[in-house]
């Protein structure tokens, strides 16, 4: 027998708590499915260094200071702290442990098929976020058995990292984190694609988003430059120049090649190296939802996430209405707006006229 739930949150992180915040203001019942052991897990699975670039004002989520000073940068492991905090703060109903397999139409809303059972709702909030799986070229495969190979999505610390020399493929945020760790104990290439955009993570004493909020750039909406902004990278902190003579890493460019132990760069340069860091990003599946609302590059067709399927939304895609809809202070915005769409369906279907507010 299926469990029914009149909405389920498909994803227990910041989204899905935030769009739990909104539904238990509404008077809604509801319950988020997790695929964790823990709230907060995804945050303290990243590598052990890892500092984010949002200054700690801008990591709160509605309804919860974040602790400690408003203009630092927190750690990873206090964000999981704060996140499984705010759970716990608004008492959200969050089923643990429960993987979300398939997703379908059924009886006039959806059946959810998991690894703790069946479920069925009569409205759905996907908010399984913009970075679910690790992403690695097809050139990878290339590479002898004898080259080490990790993604920033299990890359923990330089002890892991067999070997003398590394090359670290990517170099945005994550790659320019990591590379200079790394540096201390080994010899460090940063393989560099596309130049990208370059900010420092402070600018007049202020963190990056604090003036991307007070400008209104952050949750402007993005209308029909969606996509092609959907593809564009900020790097935050200092210059990959500037790192690099401080760490003593490396620059080389784009990788093109990969064989044996071998690495070959666009600059025209190779190395034979004993590692490699795949930097290279993570990628959304949706492969999962087997309702007509999926392109052909299995992207949800949404707007502001509400698709052209009765009941079901999407949360926390990149770009997916503005800048912010992927970051933590910002997915308030369409979360707010969502729990807002579910509420006055809810009494359509009812028969209930919609009461704003």
């Amino acid at each position: 027998m299926a469990e029914r739930v009149e909405v389920i949150v498909v994803g227990g992180g910041q989204s899905g708590l935030v769009a739990g915040y909104y539904l238990k203001r509404a008077g809604i019942p509801f319950l988020i499915l997790d695929e964790e052991d823990r709230v907060g897990q995804a945050w303290r699975k990243r590598w052990n260094s890892l500092e984010l670039f949002t200054i700690a004002e801008y990591c709160a989520l509605p309804g919860l200071r974040f602790p400690g000073g408003k203009n630092r940068f927190p750690s990873k492991d206090e964000m999981a702290d704060y996140v499984e905090a705010y759970a716990r703060e608004f008492d959200l109903p969050i089923r643990l442990g429960t993987k979300v397999t398939s997703l379908e139409p059924a009886h006039g809303g959806y059946r959810l098929e998991t690894t703790a059972g069946t479920f069925e709702a009569e409205q759905v909030i996907v908010a399984t976020g913009a970075y679910r799986l690790p992403k690695v070229p097809p050139i990878a495969a290339g590479l002898s058995d004898e080259v080490y190979q990790t993604h920033t999505g299990t890359y923990r610390e330089p002890s892991q990292v067999p070997g003398r020399t590394v090359v670290v493929v990517g170099a945005a945020n994550s790659g320019a984190q990591i590379a200079p760790e790394l540096a201390a104990t080994h010899r460090v290439l940063l393989s560099q694609g596309s130049p990208l955009p370059h900010f420092g993570r402070r600018f007049l004493g202020k963190g990056l988003h604090w003036w991307g909020d007070k400008f209104g750039l952050i949750a402007k909406p993005l209308q029909g430059e969606r996509d092609r902004l959907h593809k564009k990278t900020i790097l935050v902190g200092p210059s990959l120049k500037k790192l690099s003579k401080r760490h003593g890493f490396e620059l080389v460019g784009r990788t093109i090649g990969a064989e044996g132990r071998t690495m070959r760069f666009e600059d025209g340069s190779e190395v034979e190296t004993d590692a490699v860091v795949w930097a290279t990003g993570f990628r959304y599946d949706y492969s999962w939802m087997h309702a007509p609302v999926l392109d052909q590059g299995g992207a949800p067709i949404q707007e502001r996430g509400v698709t052209d399927a009765p009941g079901l939304y999407i949360l926390g895609m990149q770009c997916q209405h503005s800048y912010g809809s992927a970051l933590i202070w910002w997915v308030k915005d369409d979360a707010a707006y969502l729990v807002e769409r579910i509420r006055e369906r809810r009494h359509r279907t009812a028969g209930v006229p919609s009461r704003k507010g």
